[in-house]
């Protein structure tokens, strides 16, 4: 879908959502080039995909206020309107809370046998945004039924509110499973987790943290970290080995909070969590997108990889071993046998890419053209063959007639023969009629050049794809060896030696 894809276009290309934020021409020139690359100027003009770009937006500046959108002509115009009523002010705060009191069969209590969770049925929560739909009120909706959840429930503020897509969770903390980590233990396993309970932090992720929701999840903390990080902020080598990790766990805590509820600390927690049972996964990732820049020869990608190659670095008088892109069978890659793999690889893999989606496209045109599930070639074959049959038929049932008609002058019996005369005569109308009925049934011959032309461009394309599937499969191997050894040198640091 689009709008999972200008989710992540938006965190790592505008600001941080703000009333303030001003949507300029360069803003547009970008989002364009940027869909430009996913979509047809064709798909760009329809209905649906505007729709979901429009929704994409709100979305995004929803924590902020509501936004007036307009899509034309390669030309969006935006106007953020800052929300005028606080939750607690709501005239539908009261209402609300009467919904939550009067569906307590839909409200399901040690959830998943979990005495901290609560559970909230689908059905209760779109009942109440259906609600909230119908209402004229200059308001953030999710956080006016987190507030009247914390009302109706009686929360306390360390209690965690999520509103998923198929439910409402509550999430119940007590003292014990958030303790306040001494300053002298904050740099040490006391504070993995900000002081927070791991068994909690399991509770969450396993009861909250759906995998089906957050599937960009990680994806996005890694383009955040290539994009923010190395390729616009240029971060060098020694500053990525210090501060990477933290980086990337403020960059998931920061999303936690967005996503789910601000409750500061325990996200802080869960983000080191979180980023621990995921740690491979960030790094392949951000591994991929540098080997992608890379095939594109950029420059800050080429120079931040060089470090890998230098072995060996002196600072203030001190000699380090620097990490190397070393393959399992000890090769060792550098910037110019990773180019001379990634280019090939990556042009294959985003060819396929393409070509999958053409053909995709190209079947749907194509199936359009069936007719009861049957090609029109394969149609108007099968009708020609009908009319052909009726055709002899008819030229048997006409020699026949002219046989009677030529027998009545002799036959004695003329009675007979001229009903048999008529007979035929009835049968061979019959005949003609249901011949033309076939025959302005058949396909037009535009269509069928349209079914051949778009055929032919099928079998191009599909050929396309196995070259390039064959292109995949030789140097996959060679490229999962640089991304596996990237990634190995991402997570190490210099040694001391």
């Amino acid at each position: 879908m689009i709008s999972s894809k200008l989710k992540i276009y938006f965190k790592t290309n505008i600001n941080n959502p703000s009333v303030d934020f001003i949507w300029s021409d360069e803003d547009n020139k970008k989002i364009f080039i940027y869909l430009n690359k996913l979509l047809s100027q064709e798909e760009l003009q329809e209905t649906r995909i505007q729709l979901e770009i429009k929704q994409a937006f709100r979305e995004y500046f929803e924590s902020v206020g509501y936004i007036l959108i307009t899509i034309k002509d390669n030309q969006i115009r935006l106007k953020i309107f800052p929300y005028t009523i606080e939750p607690k002010d709501s005239i539908n705060l009261d209402t609300i809370i009467e919904i939550l009191e009067s569906n307590e069969n839909l409200i399901e209590y040690d959830y998943n046998g979990k005495e901290d969770l609560i559970s909230v049925n689908k059905l209760l929560k779109d009942e109440i945004f259906l609600f909230l739909d119908k209402q004229d009120e200059e308001i953030n909706k999710k956080e006016l039924v987190k507030y009247a959840i914390r009302e109706a429930f009686e929360l306390e503020q360390r209690d965690i509110v999520v509103i998923k897509v198929d439910q409402i969770i509550i999430k119940l903390l007590d003292d014990e499973s958030m303790q306040e980590v001494k300053e002298d233990a904050k740099n040490t396993v006391a504070n993995r987790y900000n002081g927070i309970n791991e068994d909690d932090l399991k509770s969450f992720y396993d009861d909250v943290f759906s995998q089906e929701e957050n599937e960009d999840f990680f994806y996005y903390v890694a383009e955040v970290f290539v994009d923010v990080y190395i390729l616009d902020k240029r971060i060098d080598n020694k500053e990525y080995e210090q501060a990477v990790f933290p980086i990337i766990q403020s960059i998931v805590s920061e999303k936690l909070i967005n996503h789910f509820d601000r409750n500061d600390e325990f996200f802080k927690g869960f983000s080191g969590y979180v980023f621990r049972i995921h740690f491979k996964e960030v790094f392949n990732f951000m591994a991929e997108l540098i080997l992608t820049e890379l095939a594109e020869n950029n420059d800050v990608i080429i120079n931040f990889l060089k470090y890998y190659s230098l072995n060996v670095v002196i600072l203030n008088g001190k000699k380090y071993k620097v990490p190397e892109i070393e393959a399992d069978n000890g090769w060792k890659w550098n910037v110019a046998s990773m180019m001379s793999i990634i280019k090939v690889f990556i042009k294959a893999e985003i060819a396929l890419e393409v070509l999958e989606e053409d053909i995709e496209t190209l079947d749907k045109e194509i199936v359009e053209l069936y007719v009861s599930k049957v090609s029109p070639v394969a149609y108007n074959n099968a009708l020609t063959s009908e009319i052909e049959k009726l055709h002899q038929d008819i030229t048997y049932g006409a020699k026949r007639l002219d046989l009677h008609i030529d027998s009545l002058k002799d036959e004695s019996d003329s009675v007979n023969l001229k009903r048999e005369i008529r007979d035929i005569r009835h049968d061979l109308h019959g005949l003609r009629d249901e011949k033309e009925k076939l025959a302005s049934k058949l396909i037009s011959r535009d269509i069928i050049l349209n079914y051949t032309e778009l055929k032919r461009n099928m079998d191009t394309m599909l050929r396309q794809k196995v070259r390039e599937e064959s292109t995949i499969e030789k140097n996959e191997k060679s490229y999962v060896s640089i991304k596996d050894a990237l990634v190995k040198a991402l997570t190490s640091k210099k040694k001391l030696i």
